[in-house]
């Protein structure tokens, strides 16, 4: 079976399972990971703990089941061929996912494609040592090798929606953008990629059985240069303004973001005003034939965020 996608040709053989489950399809990534499975005309069973949280789509099955609650999974996968596993980063992060993991074992799944983090691996230029969320993911990945279930790791780094909120909000009330990172650069990455990605390998698997990827934008920005493309799109000058970790942690504090997550982000920055998150990976334009989403483009796309 064949389908034209954008400019590029897709071709899959259609097993007897012919679904794919994603979990985590009311999340950005999963969302638009489901809006390239509908283009090809793929069965589609997306997984919510809140139906409420649906919106009716063709191809699409919706059903709601908790991660926590293995015996509420088996009916997501009974009839698929594969599995994208992506859920909230809680603290329960690694016995959830292992229900996910188990359970499709048990209903015969062939393929796996796991969002995980590019901090995970200690070969990675990622690598944050000790930080929580790199652990819990590594537990998931060591625990989905395990299983004897064909996998597919994807390890990405920062992503640019992440703008898409306080950033953006103090871009639009200050034309200033506040981190942590100083002059340190990363190679940002549009969950449009990252999403793209997936479908390709969940409807192509044969050549990403058992590897990893570290996933990547094309360049790698710091904020100062970030702020000067912001700038242009806007018309307006917007300044990037350093903090220290102190004041990173402060201002997450007064705005209420848990302690774990504060931690995770300053290590982020951290790591980046180090120069340890320059690196980029071709993994993007080598399996997508196209180069990744540039982070002007990105802006340009979400212009009204930061007007």
């Amino acid at each position: 079976m064949a389908f034209n996608f954008g400019t590029v040709k897709i071709s899959y053989k259609m097993e007897s399972k012919k679904n794919i489950t994603v979990f985590g399809a009311t999340g950005k990534i999963g969302r638009e990971l489901v809006k390239f499975l509908l283009q090809a005309n793929v069965e589609v069973i997306a997984i919510t703990r809140d139906k409420n949280k649906a919106t009716t789509m063709p191809h699409v099955e919706w059903m709601e089941a908790d991660m926590a609650n293995k015996e509420s999974l088996y009916d997501t996968m009974k009839d698929s061929r594969s599995v994208f596993l992506l859920s909230g980063q809680g603290p329960n992060l690694v016995e959830e996912q292992n229900n996910v993991i188990q359970a499709a074992k048990t209903a015969g799944v062939k393929h796996i494609v796991k969002l995980s983090s590019g901090a995970v691996d200690e070969n990675s230029p990622f690598y944050i040592p000790g930080m929580f969320f790199a652990k819990v993911h590594a537990d998931v990945e060591a625990l989905l090798k395990a299983s004897d279930i064909p996998y597919t790791m994807l390890q990405p780094n920062g992503f640019m929606q992440n703008w898409l909120g306080e950033l953006s909000q103090t871009v639009k009330q200050e034309r200033k953008i506040y981190d942590a990172a100083g002059d340190g650069k990363r190679a940002y990455l549009d969950i449009r990629d990252i999403a793209e990605t997936a479908f390709r390998i969940l409807t192509e698997p044969k050549c990403h059985i058992n590897k990893t990827y570290l996933l990547t934008g094309g360049e790698a920005l710091n904020y100062t240069e970030i702020a000067k493309l912001v700038s242009n799109v806007i018309g307006e000058k917007v300044t990037f303004i350093p903090l220290s970790s102190d004041e990173a942690h402060q201002l997450m504090e007064q705005r209420g973001v848990p302690l774990i997550a504060i931690k995770t982000l300053l290590a982020y920055s951290e790591a980046q005003r180090n120069g340890k998150a320059s690196f980029v990976s071709n993994t993007v334009p080598e399996i997508l034939h196209k180069p990744a989403r540039t982070v002007e483009a990105f802006i340009k796309d979400h212009a009204d965020w930061f007007k």
